[in-house]
């Protein structure tokens, strides 16, 4: 029972922490506004992470899994072939655009905090040099499915940013190019 109760305020600490940073940044975030807007201690919040550094990574490691969740659900929805992987990235990257941690407000903290925090960094290192393995080894046109997946990277970055000149339906009849691509390099 004690490890249900942990996990529950660990992931009120880190929801808390998602608020907080989208109100005031992650360079104004501090500890005691996180315990404030969880509704636990300090000393209960820094039970689960010892320092500012770790809530961060705490938050970057719960947005990496949200991702990592949510391409999985959608690739096995495709069925789960090699040639879908990609189809899946971008599906999952569309249905999550402009959600909780995939706001711009919520990307630039993160980014912000990298900054103060390479370390933040390695797992998204780690994940998109996996990301690219799994292009290399899904068969089909390697090249082509590296430029799709970029395009969508230069998307999400024009996003989080506020620089995409694009209308809504621009939009969305890009993803849809990009769709076609993606099956296009999967050689279906």
């Amino acid at each position: 029972m004690p490890t249900k109760r942990r996990a529950s305020a660990r992931e009120r600490i880190l929801a808390a922490a998602e608020h907080v940073v989208m109100e005031v940044g992650a360079g104004n975030l501090t500890l005691d506004a996180v315990a404030a807007a969880a509704g636990v201690s300090k000393g209960g919040l820094l039970y689960h992470f010892a320092n500012k550094e770790a809530l961060l990574k705490g938050m970057v490691d719960r947005h990496m899994d949200q991702e990592a969740e949510r391409v999985a659900d959608v690739h096995r929805r495709l069925g789960g072939a090699p040639a879908t992987y990609l189809r899946a990235f971008i599906e999952a990257a569309v249905e999550m655009s402009g959600k909780d941690l995939h706001s711009p407000a919520a990307s630039r903290s993160f980014l912000a905090a990298a900054a103060n925090f390479p370390s933040l960094l390695d797992r998204p290192r780690r994940e998109i040099a996996e990301h690219f393995d799994q292009l290399r080894s899904a068969g089909g046109n390697f090249l082509l499915a590296a430029v799709v997946s970029l395009a969508l990277d230069g998307l999400y970055f024009s996003d989080i940013f506020e620089f995409s000149p694009l209308t809504a339906s621009e939009r969305d009849r890009l993803t849809a190019e990009l769709l076609k691509l993606a099956d296009q390099a999967a050689g279906c």
